[in-house]
């Protein structure tokens, strides 16, 4: 399908000229460090995914507003087809990712490792049909499917240039924690699409997300949908209390623009291939503005990202080569004194290294007890938490008190608590694992810095040093329980015998079994968070522990590789060795001035892509 209005991103999204200069670096790079033959195969292979993450760049824009503002027809407008089920109830912490693809084809993950459902090349209404099954509160009630996330691929020109689309929850809709679930997925999130209606423009429900949102996303652009349904004056009033609220109650100075559209006559104008109406919907103007501009402030710090690596790989290799250099204008047994040398001072850093690893060990054992031991100061808050919503629910419907409500309520009270749990306990371990681990990341430092410091005493040569950073991982969350379900044949339903009952004994009887229920809650759901946090903790350390032990090691092999080639040349023919320095120096000034020519690159201003 012909859609009008989307072919003009791709000048815009991949082909500038920063993105055309650092795709030559980065060429050039590669072809003159293969040159210097297969003991840079590795730096060689560096450079090359570097150069696939510049091609396959993504922007990751979430589609945010509260329930039933035409968040999924936005979408199905942008992408010219009816893909994504619309007018129906989505489901908590259930985002919907767009991404490009040759072909219609949709993915559904689950919680409990049960095997994936795919749907691949089918019709754009057996696609919605699929993904309703799925993302639907009819088909699939309280996400008793276990669903974990939804991946789509649609040939749609606007995912085309690595914009990848976001469908979220609605807020204020019957799931209360669809707000909290969002703010903890919105740091995946590059930018987003915020989209009101005239009815109301913004509720307060919505202010207090925004005024989430600014912390987490640098970029929020607002659209109000529906204004076909509103005359000029309406529309004009409407993006005027908007701003007013915007910049007064949400924080947001200067008031943000405003666009105005109508998905609805989008998505028709896309689907008959009509030009005129698609500009009259307002999404052509949402098209080119917002998503070309988003991807390009993507492109932008994507390619600072990449020239910055890239910069580190050539002063990878050319550390090594001045090295060599210095390694071959040495006298060949002064060379050999100095790599003995070398090797016997790497043992004792060996046996540092060992020690280093069991401390951090012992320093992760700690972190653990100290997750637990949070766990179990949250097991008591949490009962009282849903002592207090049952309580509640019995004071509000007296007499006519019954468990299903109260189960309900408690179904619909415990995501939106545990995601707050959640979100305290992952902020609370992050802080803590910087804590514990920066004398760990200092140690592993001064491991790197000996083994420098070994070739500048040996070789007079200095060498830099680079450091990794440190984060938690959220690798794993829990789906959190809200019911526990019981299966009962051939008895009588224990709600028959409560209507046989004095009132007093049925509520005694519904308040022991709604207990049972909370204890159970309460012991799985902690449970889940405890063995969800400490899986998160050990991920993190491992991963630090691989990257500083993969420092080090990178670190003493690329030494040897640099001694290892100057000895193999020292023992050739004596008159080759003039001219080896001549080639290595001459690549060593090539690559230089390519790392000059990165650093623009890198400097790029942020104020380039604002010019929006």
């Amino acid at each position: 399908m012909n859609h009008p209005a989307t072919s003009e991103l791709a000048p815009h999204c991949s082909c500038t000229a920063e993105a055309t200069s650092l795709s030559r670096c980065l060429h050039e790079a590669r072809q003159q460090i293969a040159a210097l033959g297969a003991e840079f195969e590795a730096d060689c292979n560096r450079l090359e995914e570097l150069q696939r993450r510049l091609r396959e760049q993504h922007c990751y824009l979430a589609v945010l507003g509260q329930f039933k503002r035409g968040k999924s027809t936005l979408v199905n407008a942008l992408l010219g087809e009816a893909v994504l089920p619309a007018a129906i109830v989505p489901l908590t912490s259930i985002p919907t990712f767009l991404y490009g693809g040759e072909k219609p084809a949709a993915r559904v993950q689950f919680e409990d490792g049960q095997a994936e459902e795919r749907l691949d090349g089918a019709e754009v209404g057996g696609l919605a049909e699929f993904l309703a099954r799925f993302v639907t509160e009819s088909a699939n009630p309280h996400n008793q499917l276990g669903v974990r996330s939804v991946e789509v691929t649609y040939p749609a020109p606007v995912l085309q240039h690595g914009l990848v689309l976001i469908d979220t929850p609605g807020l204020g809709s019957t799931f209360r924690h669809n707000t909290e679930a969002t703010i903890n997925f919105l740091p995946q999130c590059d930018a987003a699409l915020f989209v009101v209606s005239a009815d109301p423009p913004i509720t307060e429900v919505e202010v207090e997300f925004l005024k989430l949102v600014r912390r987490k996303l640098a970029r929020v652009f607002f659209i109000l949908n529906k204004v076909d349904y509103l005359d000029a004056e309406e529309c004009r009033d409407a993006v005027a209390f908007l701003q007013q609220v915007l910049g007064e109650q949400a924080n947001f100075s200067p008031p943000p623009p405003i666009f105005c559209a109508s998905a609805r006559q989008g998505l028709a104008a896309r689907q008959d291939q009509d030009p005129v109406a698609w500009q009259q919907s307002g999404l052509a103007e949402i098209e080119q503005r917002i998503v070309d501009f988003l991807l390009t402030e993507k492109g932008e710090v994507l390619r600072r990202a990449l020239a910055r690596q890239a910069g580190d790989v050539l002063d990878d290799v050319q550390e090594r080569l001045e090295l060599t250099v210095r390694s071959l204008q040495m006298p060949q047994a002064e060379l050999d004194q100095r790599i003995r040398r070398f090797e016997e001072s790497l043992t004792k850093i060996e046996k540092q290294r060992i020690l280093a690893l069991e401390l951090l060990r012992r320093d992760e054992e700690h972190l653990a007890e100290s997750v637990r031991k949070r766990a179990d100061q949250l097991l008591p808050r949490t009962r009282q938490f849903l002592q207090g919503v049952v309580q509640t629910c019995q004071q509000r419907e007296g007499p006519k008190w019954s468990e299903e409500s109260t189960r309900e309520a408690i179904a619909a009270a415990i995501p939106g608590y545990f995601e707050r749990e959640f979100g305290a306990v992952h902020e609370v371990c992050e802080e803590q694992l910087r804590e514990t681990l920066v004398p760990h990341r200092r140690r592993a430092a001064d491991l790197i810095a000996s083994v420098r410091q070994l070739v500048e005493e040996l070789f007079d040569l200095p060498f830099g040093r680079r450091q990794p950073e440190i984060g938690l991982v959220v690798s794993d969350r829990p789906c959190w329980r809200t019911h526990k379900w019981t299966i009962k044949f051939g008895s009588i339903p224990v709600t028959w015998i409560d209507r046989l009952v004095p009132r007093r004994w049925r509520h005694m009887r519904i308040r022991r079994r709604i207990m049972e229920q909370v204890q159970y809650l309460v012991t799985r759901n902690v449970g889940d968070l405890l063995s969800s946090t400490l899986d998160n903790v050990h991920q993190s350390v491992e991963r630090f522990r691989e990257t500083l032990d993969k420092g080090l090691q990178e670190t003493v092999q690329a030494t040897r590789r640099a001694l290892d080639m100057a000895r193999r040349r020292r023992g050739e023919d004596s008159a080759a060795v003039a001219p080896e320095i001549a080639r290595l120096q001459s690549a060593v000034a090539d690559l230089r001035a390519l790392a000059v020519r990165l650093t623009p690159v890198d400097a790029t201003s942020a104020s380039e892509a604002s010019a929006f």
